[in-house]
């Protein structure tokens, strides 16, 4: 009674190890575009709305989503290093990126990034995607970053070419920059004396130096000579500090700082307006090196 049922399934196993499932023939369709800045995902583009967006100009990586497997020896290259197999983004990727003003809105060293292919299933069922990440994060601000699709470089493992446009524009939003303080309220933060300010922009930042001329800090009216760093990790964030001959922030009055409109990011693109805010010291009161400081200059810039 029991050898049919056992019967049955040893046919359908033998049946399964003997057949080769092979991929579907047909065009991998693009559905959807992501933006992705922080670890936040941004729907860009999708195949039902082609409506221009704007994203943060901070982009750390975009995903082209497309409905299933690509062949990825058009978007790699397989090498052998070291005795081992790895894959390797084409020279002449099948994704560019420009913008209109290259020529003048350009990082130092010049933008750069690497295109790579991702076969997992991450954004549902049979999907696959490409993406194209930035050597350092970060596009212009203020502009209209476009991504061509080499379509004969996005086929089927049969050769099928992609369907979709051949030309995804997106809008970066404005340089902006704002202040991390303990307290999260501008007027109302105390900090230590020894406080570091995090100037955190709103893209990849300039260099400090572009940045100095652009900082104005003053307490009850006179201005302070200031030190700026980068952040080790994150190149949208910039660190204001006291001079090293103020020895700390002065203690108990308000501290106005602004990081005046025509700061750039790192593309030379300028902000827009004014960000501010006030903060007051607290602690011992500070000790600086003898001989204390210069003559603050009366633009307000760092020593």
């Amino acid at each position: 009674m029991r050898s049919g049922p056992l019967l049955l399934l040893a046919v359908g196993l033998a049946a399964t190890s003997c057949s080769s499932p092979q991929e579907p023939h047909g065009s991998p369709v693009l559905l959807s575009v992501y933006w992705i800045t922080a670890g936040q995902k941004e729907q860009i583009w999708t195949v039902s709305d082609t409506d221009t967006v704007v994203a943060p100009a901070a982009g750390q990586e975009i995903d082209f989503v497309f409905d299933r497997l690509l062949d990825g020896s058009r978007i790699e290259d397989t090498v052998t290093q070291n005795g081992v197999e790895t894959t390797m983004p084409k020279a002449t990727p099948p994704v560019t990126v420009s913008w209109p003003d290259e020529a003048t809105a350009m990082s130092t060293p010049p933008f750069s990034d690497s295109v790579l292919y991702n076969s997992e299933p991450f954004y549902g069922a049979a999907t696959a995607y490409l993406l194209l990440r930035p050597t350092t994060a970060g596009f212009p601000s203020s502009d209209t970053v476009t991504f061509a699709l080499d379509k004969t470089g996005l086929t089927s493992a049969y050769g099928d070419q992609m369907l979709g446009p051949s030309q995804i524009s997106v809008t970066t939003a404005p340089f902006s920059a704002s202040f991390r303080l303990p307290s999260g309220a501008d007027g109302a933060a105390t900090v230590p004396s020894s406080y570091m300010l995090p100037v955190v922009f709103s893209n990849r930042a300039g260099a400090t130096g572009a940045l100095e001329p652009f900082v104005h800090v003053a307490a009850n009216g006179v201005l302070l000579p200031v030190a700026l760093a980068p952040d080790a990790n994150d190149p949208t964030v910039v660190y204001l500090s006291p001079a090293s001959c103020l020895g700390g922030w002065p203690i108990g009055v308000p501290i106005e700082v602004t990081m005046a409109a025509g700061a750039p990011d790192a593309f030379g693109v300028a902000m827009a307006a004014d960000a501010t805010t006030t903060f007051v010291g607290s602690g011992p009161a500070p000790t600086a090196p003898d001989g204390g400081c210069p003559a603050a200059a009366s633009d307000g810039g760092t020593d």
